[in-house]
């Protein structure tokens, strides 16, 4: 009872002080303040090329060897498969107990995270695919976000949420080809990033690690194994603090700023109108909150038009939002338009995921458009009665495929369903068979790596398949 009365007494005082206490003063900020100085573990000696989804295992790799405070949780990220894309293979075997599966339960990965990171840790909580975060939004929102505000910085959740995103690959659709950095950006409190290339995978990754903010990681399922995007070894030890914005192309005519799997796309835009005498400012943002508004309204001041490109959907899409600040910023002053997906859900059938998501050809008409230019697009010749066989990996992921054999000839005939050829993508090896009866021909030459999409042979079709 004294022990009651006690207490009783000291919550009672300490209410009394707190009701006596004047306001406090506003917080226009929820996020806490980044260190002047983000610093990276040294990168590994190399010599080869990384893939984006290389470079990230990298980072990984080295925090996890460096901060004991690092750790690893999410759906299969053990070995041997460690996560549906590979990201963390070979992490469980070397770090055993820091890198570990999850129930296939996002709200308990995220939980399980925020706990971990009020203990002192740096969690990093992986997701099978961004769209399944609405499972754990509420551990996202509500705890993640706003620990550091509602707590007057007296606590900190410095959860890493990485998840891969987007479209632009067969065997996708509705649940599993989101991106949510629109929502994610509106969260106050929540770093969000998305980037297109290694170098800026491996750089921001390694700030968000060292920066001690909550952080959602967005990384495009068509970027990650693109040798294109590739970065060298030394980008490993890099860092690109959020909120900056890389310019990918200087011009004077047209600013275009883009993120995620869309800055490949509006790249060869840019390439074909620099063939026609426009240039261009092509600005990747990587990070969409915070983002780097200087940058793109510095640009579009000069340039005095904006096309803004994403692959989220274009009713409340963050395009509205980098249009209405440059807006606010130069009233009167530039012409903009954005190239977004219709306000619809990204459709199985891979026809026409392509046709619903930006393309080369709606960026370069509308950028066409502003800039007062005709643009002309050379239809390829169909040729009937003959199936084009486009190079196809086993993952979503995959960029590139080689046929390691060939098991039919120029000229042979063959059956729906025939064994035709022995594959290779970037995930795995796999069978190919024959999609309808007839004719093979023109064979892609063996161990000749090609990129997804690529015709490898022809089947003049049989007349019933015609």
């Amino acid at each position: 009872l004294e022990l009651e009365a006690a207490v009783e007494a000291e919550v009672r005082e300490a209410a009394e002080a707190a009701l006596a206490s004047p306001d406090p003063e506003p917080a226009l900020t929820a996020k806490a303040p980044l260190p002047d100085v983000l610093t990276a573990p040294p990168a590994p000696p190399g010599d080869a090329p990384l893939t984006m989804l290389e470079a990230m295992r990298g980072v990984l790799r080295a925090h996890l060897r460096t901060d004991p405070r690092v750790s690893v949780y999410g759906e299969d990220v053990e070995d041997p498969k460690g996560d549906v894309f590979g990201l963390t293979r070979g992490l469980s075997t070397d770090f055993p107990g820091r890198v570990a599966n999850s129930p296939l339960a996002e709200a308990t990965i995220d939980g399980v995270s925020v706990g971990r990171a009020l203990a002192g840790g740096i969690p990093v909580a992986c997701m099978q695919f961004a769209d399944f975060m609405p499972v754990g939004f509420n551990q996202i929102i509500t705890e993640m976000a706003t620990m550091h505000w509602r707590s007057n910085g007296g606590w900190e959740a410095p959860v890493v949420v990485m998840a891969p995103c987007g479209g632009y690959r067969p065997g996708l659709g509705p649940w599993h080809a989101a991106t949510h950095e629109a929502t994610l950006g509106h969260v106050p409190g929540l770093d969000v990033v998305m980037p297109s290339t290694a170098a800026d995978a491996a750089g921001l990754l390694n700030a968000v690690l060292a920066g001690g903010r909550p952080t959602v990681f967005l990384y495009p399922k068509t970027c990650l194994n693109d040798p294109a995007l590739a970065a060298p070894p030394e980008a490993l030890g890099e860092v690109v603090r959020p909120g900056t914005a890389r310019v990918v192309e200087h011009g004077d005519d047209l600013t275009i700023v883009t993120w995620g799997s869309t800055v490949p796309i509006c790249a060869r835009a840019v390439q074909a109108l620099q063939a026609g005498g426009v240039s261009c400012d092509l600005i990747d943002l990587r990070s969409i909150s915070p983002w780097d508004r200087e940058a793109v309204v510095a640009s579009a001041r000069r340039t005095g038009r904006l096309l803004v490109v994403h692959e989220d959907a274009l009713t409340g899409g963050f395009g509205a939002e980098v249009l209405a600040s440059v807006m606010e910023a130069l009233p009167g002053r530039v012409t903009a338009r954005r190239v977004a997906r219709p306000d619809t859900h990204v459709p199985c059938n891979y026809n026409n995921q392509i046709a619903v998501l930006p393309g080369l050809r709606g960026v370069l008409e509308a950028a066409a458009g502003m800039v007062g230019v005709e643009v002309r697009f050379a239809e390829p010749a169909a040729e009937d009665g003959v199936l084009v066989l486009e190079a196809a990996g086993s993952s979503p992921a995959d960029q590139q495929v080689t046929v390691l054999e060939w098991l039919v000839r120029d000229g042979d005939e063959v059956a729906a369903g025939d064994l035709i050829a022995e594959c290779e993508a970037d995930k795995a090896a796999f069978e190919l068979r024959a999609p309808a009866s007839g004719v093979i021909g023109d064979l892609h030459p063996e161990s000749d790596a090609v990129p997804v999409g690529t015709p490898i042979a022809r089947i003049r079709l049989a007349e019933g398949d015609r």
